[in-house]
């Protein structure tokens, strides 16, 4: 036993050793700016003396007013058109097409000259003056005069869009983003002083300067003791989720490797993306993460292993933030993307979710007063809940790599069409129906205890495909002809009877069925007797010391599915013998089947607790009831 337990143990540490060493070199190696503040609260801290010179920078909101007396205050550019002689009658420095607001700036060969509005004319205007000159010389001749002058006046200045946006632009880039300096030694807050958005603006542009060029400025090594705290206390989270959750998680490696690669992808895409550019984490589909565990896992495995991977975004820029977006993210997604999995839903599920983590969002902008409400994250929030679904179908690649069974692959092997039920409804219909009976009867239980349903349904339905290489060995398939035992000896019916588990395991292997699928046909009768042969064989007068031929080579189940199926297999055989279907005969058929199977030893593995097992033998009571309840008595029409 000790030799069992020693590299049971190292296979189970040495991965959380390797993600924890992962974890460590990848957090940041910048120390954070440990100070909570918001407008209009006191300065709970000592005095914050500024250690450098830093800019106050300008927020958003001043920098878009700059820009927006900026674009008021754009200047018009024009050249003058040497190819149009100006008329000196015309008293004005040009002629425009239309007048502008303001002056414009006028380009003349080398030369530059600003004219004011006052001095200019538009087109419209000048051929108004001309008509007006005309008429007052010679009313009569005005009108033909002026068809043949007023083409002849066109306007001699021309706008420069060209250069017009090209000095906009300029001056818009070289905008001042500042308010002044904060020299090193200057006290920036005191301490209980008020903060306001002046002293807000302050302590803000004094954190980004630290963040972006100090960082960490003590000692190094005592960095590296603070991450090295921080990453062991989020691998121990996860590790004692692990043990409340999933108890027996580290007897199944496949899922436990897998489980630890997924909290390892969290680590891999938040600081490496954290480092490029922190408002990519928004467009990072967290969310996803949680939906690949619950590809394999139940929600209340998976609800708390989703939250500690998220650990790791509470070290970066606008953690909590990002932490909480997240969160609702992957707990609605846990909730009803089942419901939600299938074709366009999928689409609707990520509009739902990006609602979900724009409110989220929206929450953290309304209580920050100091900071602007940002629409380009909402656009990056709608491609992560879309990306979630893209990366959906990576769920059959894990499938392949750790050997595991998704939900979505269950029910594809639960389809009626499938090659094998298929072969099995024509060749064996009665084991098929059986099969059927037994797969209504362990997925409602199932559900009932909160277990796998569509696991339990599919183990069900291929725990007896062993019987098609010898269909009428069996009772179920034999229609009135002749009893295929009539000639063999008990030992032999016996060994005839057995043999469908190592049948079904070969065919299972060669129809490629996943190998959770195989261990329920391994183990849906456990190590029990085939007691009618047995009972007979002792009556002829055969030695009791030649029982292990007469039972199944096991083992004994041990998830809460397995159990169900071999519970509801022999439930479902029995119940076909009753002749009275009354509440108590069926639950004293339901309380005998179970109570022997504990009596064998059959319930000894299972993962199945007392409260649990009383719940499935209610389920079952109820699924016979129904299944088998009176029907009404149609009177007799005489024609």
């Amino acid at each position: 036993m000790e030799k069992f337990r020693i590299p049971q143990l190292l296979r189970s540490a040495i991965p959380l050793v390797i993600l924890y060493v992962i974890l460590l070199s990848l957090m940041p190696k910048a120390g954070n700016f440990s100070y909570d503040y918001r407008k209009g609260y006191p300065w709970m801290y000592e005095d914050l003396i500024a250690r450098f010179d830093f800019p106050v920078l300008k927020t958003s909101a001043q920098l878009e007013e700059d820009l927006a007396a900026l674009g008021q205050e754009k200047e018009l550019w024009y050249r003058r058109d040497p190819s149009v002689s100006r008329d000196r009658s015309f008293a004005c420095k040009g002629i425009c097409d239309c007048l502008p607001e303001g002056g414009v700036v006028c380009v003349e060969g080398a030369q530059v000259q600003r004219i004011p509005r006052n001095d200019l004319m538009s087109l419209s205007d000048a051929r108004s003056q001309l008509m007006d000159r005309l008429r007052a010389q010679d009313a009569q001749a005005a009108d033909s005069l002026y068809e043949q002058l007023s083409l002849k006046i066109l306007p001699d200045l021309l706008y420069d869009e060209a250069r017009t946006e090209a000095v906009f632009r300029s001056a818009r880039e070289n905008l001042a983003t500042t308010l002044g300096v904060v020299y090193a030694g200057e006290t920036i807050v005191s301490k209980e002083e008020v903060i306001t958005a002046e002293i807000q603006n302050k302590i803000d542009s004094y954190r980004q300067e630290y963040d972006r060029h100090y960082g960490y400025d003590g000692n190094p090594l005592l960095l590296w003791l603070g991450n090295g705290i921080l990453a062991l206390v989020i691998v121990a989270l996860l590790l004692f989720a692990l043990v409340c959750t999933t108890p027996g998680i580290f007897a199944k490696h496949n899922q436990y490797l897998f489980l630890l690669t997924v909290f390892l992808l969290t680590v891999l895409v938040t600081f490496p993306v954290e480092a490029a550019h922190p408002l990519w984490l928004y467009s990072v589909p967290y969310s996803l993460f949680a939906l690949f565990m619950l590809a394999f896992f139940p929600k209340r495995t998976v609800l708390p292993l989703y939250l500690i991977s998220l650990f790791p975004l509470l070290l970066v820029h606008s953690g909590v933030e990002l932490f909480l977006i997240q969160a609702a993210a992957g707990v609605f997604n846990l909730f009803v993307f089942t419901r939600f999995s299938k074709g366009w839903r999928q689409f609707a599920c990520a509009f739902f979710t990006f609602l979900v983590m724009a409110l989220v969002f929206t929450g953290f902008r309304l209580i920050a007063s100091s900071v602007e409400y940002d629409y380009s994250i909402l656009f990056r929030l709608l491609a992560g809940a879309f990306l979630a679904v893209a990366g959906y179908p990576l769920i059959f690649l894990f499938e392949r790599i750790f050997f595991l069974v998704s939900d979505a692959r269950l029910d594809e092997l639960c389809d009626t069409k499938a090659s094998l039920l298929q072969t099995l409804s024509m060749r064996a219909p009665g084991t098929y129906q059986h099969c059927l009976h037994v797969a209504n009867m362990a997925e409602k239980a199932a559900r009932d205890i909160g277990a796998n349903g569509s696991l339990a349904r599919a183990g069900a339905l291929y725990h007896d495909v062993g019987k098609l290489h010898n269909p009428l060995c069996f009772v179920e398939n034999q229609l009135g002809g002749e009893d295929y035992h009539a000639h063999l000896s008990c030992q032999d019916s016996a060994r005839a009877i057995i043999r469908h588990v190592s049948d079904g395991i070969e065919l299972a292997r060669h129809h490629r069925l996943p190998e959770v699928l195989i261990r329920f046909i391994r183990t849906h009768h456990g190590t029990s007797c085939a007691a009618f042969f047995y009972g007979k064989y002792l009556k002829e007068g055969g030695d009791e010391s030649q029982r292990p031929l007469f039972c199944y080579p096991g083992p004994t189940p041990q998830s809460a599915e397995e159990t169900l199926v071999m519970i509801c297999d022999s439930v479902e055989a029995a119940s076909r013998t009753l002749k009275d279907y009354s509440d108590e005969s069926i639950t004293r058929l339901v309380e005998g089947i179970v109570a022997g199977k504990a009596d064998e030893g059959q319930l000894s593995a299972s993962e199945l607790s007392l409260g649990q097992l009383e719940t499935v033998k209610r389920s079952l009571v109820d699924y016979l009831r129904q299944a088998h309840h009176a029907r009404i008595e149609y009177p007799k029409v005489k024609n």
